[in-house]
Parts: C-alpha cells; sequence; structure tokens
C-alpha cells in the first residue's frame, strides 16, 4: 500500500508542470533553429567585445563593443589611459600620482575604424629607437579578425600574418583604413 501525503502530492504535481514547461522551452528552441537557423546561432553568440592590453603590466580588460574600455581599465587597473597625449595634461596626471598608459595602437574589426577593437597600451609613448612586440593576437581572440588599424602616442603599427611577426606583412603605418591582402590575416603586432 502506497501512501500519498498531501505535500507529496505537490511535488508530484509540481514535478510533472515543470516537465512540461522545459518541453514548452525545448520545443521553442527547436522550432527557432529549424525556423531560422541563423537567429538561433546569433541567439548563442556572445557580444562582440573591445579589449586593452597593457604591455608593462600585461593586463587585459574587456568591455562589450560600445561601452567605455577606457573607463574599465581605470575601474579595473586604477590607470588612466592617454590616447593622444597632451603633455601639460600628462603632467599634472603624474604630479598628481595617477599611473598613466598611453594607447600605441588600436586593431579595428571592420576596415574604415568599425567594429569592436583591440587596444595596446604601455608606460611611454614610441620614439622610434625602440619596437614593441604583441602576439600572438589568438591568445586574445584576434588573431584573423583585424580589418583597419589607428597608431597613437608617435607610434606606427606593423601587422603580421604569422604568429611570431613572420610572413606577410602590412605597415609600418600610422594607420590603415583598410588593409588589403592582409584583411583578416593579422597573426601579431610590432609597434615603433
Amino acid at each position: 500500500m502506497t501512501v500519498i501525503t498531501r505535500a507529496r502530492a505537490r511535488r508530484s504535481s509540481m514535478s510533472a508542470a515543470a516537465v512540461v514547461a522545459l518541453s514548452v522551452v525545448a520545443l521553442s528552441v527547436v522550432a527557432l533553429s529549424v525556423a531560422d537557423p541563423d537567429a538561433a546561432s546569433a541567439a548563442e553568440a556572445p557580444p562582440a567585445q573591445s579589449c586593452s592590453y597593457d604591455l608593462g603590466t600585461r593586463a587585459l580588460v574587456c568591455v562589450d563593443a560600445g561601452d567605455d574600455l577606457d573607463r574599465a581599465v581605470l575601474e579595473q587597473t586604477g590607470v588612466v589611459v592617454v590616447a593622444n597625449p597632451d603633455r601639460a595634461a600628462v603632467t599634472r596626471a603624474l604630479a598628481a600620482g595617477v599611473q598613466t598608459t598611453f594607447v600605441q595602437a588600436q586593431l579595428y574589426d571592420d576596415a574604415g575604424y568599425g567594429g569592436a577593437f583591440f587596444q595596446i597600451t604601455n608606460s611611454s609613448s614610441c620614439t622610434g629607437s625602440t619596437t614593441w612586440y604583441f602576439g600572438p593576437l589568438r591568445n586574445v581572440g584576434w588573431s584573423g579578425r583585424v580589418s583597419s588599424f589607428k597608431s597613437f602616442s608617435g607610434c606606427s603599427t606593423k601587422l603580421w600574418e604569422g604568429d611570431a611577426y613572420t610572413g606577410a606583412s602590412y605597415g609600418y603605418a600610422v594607420d590603415a583604413s583598410s588593409l588589403g591582402g592582409m584583411n583578416d590575416r593579422a597573426g601579431s603586432v610590432t609597434l615603433r
């Protein structure tokens, strides 16, 4: 003889309701993927992110594309990002004890400086006598994505097809709104 208490009966009816609800959700997802496979894959794809990597501290900060990346760097690392150095402003910041880092390059997903971007920063601007290396881009999810770039802080940028600064290349250039044959092929970057 089985004795069913009221609590057990409620759990059983709630379990049955949960199974029905999950079945409806599962059928909806299947129907969505059959009706529009692109919509189903877009729903699963993570949003594009813009990231900043500092060569000196090796700090990587990422935000959803369109969010304020420099503010996120400040909040997460306590470092102020300077894109276009104004000597007086930088001198005031340093005198106040604020740590700064200089944008050396921004690599963009799309031609014409569009879409998400990957920003490389460093504690000093470029002088032309030192070469800075960053790669492989695949370590930060940017291999084969770069379609344009901008250089800052007196730097010029060179993109390399290989992960270790080898193979086909584009640059040294200050800015490039499109990359011709190097579009979506960069595996590493040098700056000077």
